[in-house]
Formats: C-alpha cells, sequence, structure tokens
C-alpha cells in the first residue's frame, strides 16, 4: 500500500525556498504516494520511472484540457485561460495530436539549426552590452539584461516579433506564467493574467493579419499557412493561443535556465574553472544543470481510466501531481543526486517532460543555453556575485527575478 503524505509543505515559504529536502523525503515513502484527504490531488509520482510511465501513457492520464476545467471553476471564463485550453500545451488526442503534426511540419529540426547564427550574433550583442554597463566595476542584472532579453529576441527571431516589441511582452508573459503556479490561480493573479491575455491575444491577431497579406520566413507565416491532413488551417483561435503559448513556454523558461545555471556554477568555483578551461564540456554542463535545477518542478495529469503506477493502483477520476524536480533528484535513477555532477553517466532526465507533450522547444533551449553560457564565460573572465542572488519563490517556472554581478 503506497504511503499517505500531505503536500501542505509545497505552500509554505520554507520548502518554496528550498524544495529538495521534502522531495528527498518522498523519496523515502516509495515512487508513488496518495496525498491527504482534501487536496486537489490524489497522488503524487516523484520516481523517476514512475513519472516517465505518467508522462509517456497519454492514453490513460491526460492534461487539463477544456472538457476538465470544472476541476478549476475560477479558471471559467478567462481569456487567459481560454488561452491555454486552445493551445497544444493543454490539448489530449485526437486535438492535440492534429495541432502536434501541424507544429511538426514548422517547427523543424532544420529552422532550429538555422537559428544558431542568430543565436550567436543575438547573445555577442547582449554581451557586449553588459561589457558597456559594467565598465569601471558597475554592478549589473544579468537577470534583466541577458538571461531575459535573449530568449525573447531568439523566439522574436524564430516567430517574426519586431525587436521594438519584446522587451514590452515580458511582464505580460510573467503574467500569464503565475496562473500556472501551484495556488497561484488568486483573483489578483487571474485578473492581471485575463488582462495580459486580451492584450497579448490582441497583438498576435495583427502580426498574423500582417503575414496572411505578406508572408514571410518566420513562424508566425508557417503556422498560418500549416494544415492539417485534411487540409483544414489551425482555428484563429487555435492559432493565437499556439503563438503565444509557444513564446511563453520557450522564453521564461530559458530565462531560468541561463539565471539558474550561472548560480550553480558562481557557487562551485571548481565546476567553474573546468568549464573555463575546456568549452567542450558546456553540453555535459547545461545537462547537469537542467537536471539539478530544472526551472518547470511539477506537471499536473488526470487519469481516465484506472491503471497501476509502480504498483499502486490509480483509479478513474484521479488528479496525479507529477514531481519532475523530484524525479530528477531520485536516487534509484541518479546516483548522489544531490550534487552538482556534469560527469555522471545516467543523463536522461525529465526536465523537458515525456510522451505526446515533450517539449517542442527542447532543442532551442539547449542551443539557447549552451552558447549563452559559453560565449558568457569566454567574454569576461571574472564574474562575480555583487549581492546575494536570493531564492526563488516558484515552483513552476522557478528561477531568479535579479541576479547582480560585476564582470570584468
Amino acid at each position: 500500500m503506497a504511503a499517505e503524505v500531505s503536500l501542505a509543505s509545497l505552500h509554505t515559504d520554507e520548502v518554496r525556498r528550498d524544495p529538495y529536502p521534502f522531495y528527498a523525503e518522498l523519496h523515502r515513502h516509495g515512487p508513488v504516494c496518495r496525498v491527504e484527504p482534501g487536496d486537489r490531488y490524489s497522488y503524487v509520482v516523484h520516481g523517476y520511472d514512475a513519472a516517465a510511465q505518467v508522462l509517456r501513457d497519454s492514453a490513460t492520464f491526460k492534461v487539463m484540457d477544456e472538457t476538465l476545467l470544472g476541476a478549476k471553476p475560477s479558471w471559467e471564463g478567462n481569456r487567459a485561460h481560454a488561452v491555454f485550453m486552445n493551445s497544444v500545451f493543454f490539448t489530449n488526442a485526437p486535438r492535440h495530436t492534429r495541432l502536434r503534426r501541424m507544429f511538426n511540419q514548422t517547427f523543424t529540426p532544420r529552422r532550429i539549426a538555422a537559428l544558431e547564427p542568430a543565436v550567436e550574433r543575438l547573445t555577442a550583442d547582449l554581451l557586449d552590452r553588459l561589457a558597456e554597463q559594467a565598465a569601471g566595476g558597475a554592478k549589473v542584472d544579468f537577470m534583466s539584461e541577458f538571461a531575459f532579453p535573449l530568449p525573447a529576441n531568439v523566439l522574436g527571431e524564430l516567430l517574426g516579433v519586431p525587436e521594438a516589441d519584446r522587451a514590452w511582452y515580458r511582464p505580460r508573459a510573467l503574467a500569464l506564467g503565475a496562473i500556472l503556479e501551484l495556488g497561484g490561480a488568486t483573483p489578483d493573479n487571474v485578473a492581471a493574467a485575463n488582462t495580459a491575455s486580451e492584450e497579448i491575444t490582441a497583438y498576435f491577431g495583427e502580426l498574423a493579419a500582417l503575414r496572411r497579406r505578406d508572408p514571410r520566413d518566420d513562424l508566425i507565416t508557417a503556422l498560418v499557412q500549416a494544415t492539417d491532413a485534411d487540409g483544414a488551417p489551425m482555428s484563429e483561435e487555435e492559432l493565437l493561443a499556439n503563438l503565444i503559448v509557444v513564446f511563453n513556454a520557450g522564453f521564461v523558461t530559458t530565462t531560468h535556465l541561463l539565471g539558474n545555471g550561472l548560480t550553480l556554477l558562481l557557487e562551485r568555483p571548481e565546476a567553474l574553472a573546468r568549464l573555463r578551461a575546456d568549452a567542450s564540456l558546456t553540453p555535459r554542463y547545461v545537462e547537469e544543470i537542467l537536471r539539478y535545477e530544472v526551472p518547470t518542478h511539477f506537471s499536473v495529469r488526470w487519469a481516465a481510466a484506472d491503471s497501476e503506477v509502480a504498483g499502486v493502483p490509480i483509479p478513474a477520476g484521479c488528479w496525479v501531481l507529477v514531481l519532475l524536480a523530484a524525479a530528477n533528484r531520485d536516487p534509484a535513477r541518479f546516483a548522489h543526486p544531490d550534487t552538482f555532477d556534469p560527469d555522471r553517466t545516467e543523463t536522461a532526465t525529465l526536465s523537458f517532460g515525456g510522451g505526446a507533450h515533450y517539449c517542442l522547444g527542447a532543442a532551442l533551449a539547449r542551443l539557447e543555453g549552451q552558447r549563452g553560457l559559453a560565449m558568457l564565460l569566454d567574454r569576461f573572465g571574472d564574474i562575480r556575485l555583487a549581492a546575494p542572488p536570493g531564492t526563488p519563490r516558484q515552483l513552476m517556472l522557478r528561477g531568479h527575478e535579479q541576479l547582480w554581478l560585476t564582470l570584468a
């Protein structure tokens, strides 16, 4: 029989500052636990193999789509939630299959590979600006001056969002992301997200209309022109929702990959010195950063049929909290899981999810993380924290708001 645990700790400031001792305690109870009555979730899945099973079995374990909104009454009737529900991220088969195939026509390895020169150019431009701001020993905020604008600019290049509009997008993206946090759908957050959604929807609606009149070699044009197996395009609601969610998902998560990664290195001088001495290690370092401090700590599934995970029966109708960050530190999968070790041999993680909903932008995030960190370390031989980095409080989109540095 599965152990019964409380998830109340996930809402405390202590666990939000450092959730990993709580995750370690869960592992001591096995890979799957029942949740005490009264919580929204019936089961928490935190073992690596168990989490991978849930993520890959999309026929049994569904994402929350429009048919399941009754579980969150506060979501109904809000434009922000309608955006999520019309996107490839929050749909199930057969609708998800249709949308994913349309994305696969456009979000191709060739298109991502072709972005590498742009990633390097945009990175170099931001490093030039950092150097100017850091002249004379001045402090600079790595998050606002590099980690936020780099993925925003790369996605802007991919989608065809004008450079002048990309900074405008940041606070609206953060407002939308806030309602996905555990306990984040508060009235104030929902109202802010609803306003942001209306503004972003209008913005992308104008861009999509422009691309219909004047096609370009960008992802907006490609998605406008994409068709399903019957030759039908995305609906206007689907098109705008997917443009918004792709920009949001690829922007904020990569921002925190960069910020979390640099923080880990600055706190580990020997690891940093080794990477400086051998840039060919960068891909291994980025994979370990993603395992050790993944920006997205959890995913949610709903059991559409009776199932069994790691020997634990999960009845149909139950909500399941899948703790990706805990799975990435499962001692049954990773030796010394709480040690940052770029040399580890067990490198496959759940940082980008799994199964039908595996992250569309995984290759792009890796590219940005690898080139961004490598070029940063090559440009500045002396990078130091100018102030304590602070502690993130989020579990969804976990990372620093500010990271003050001196550079030389």
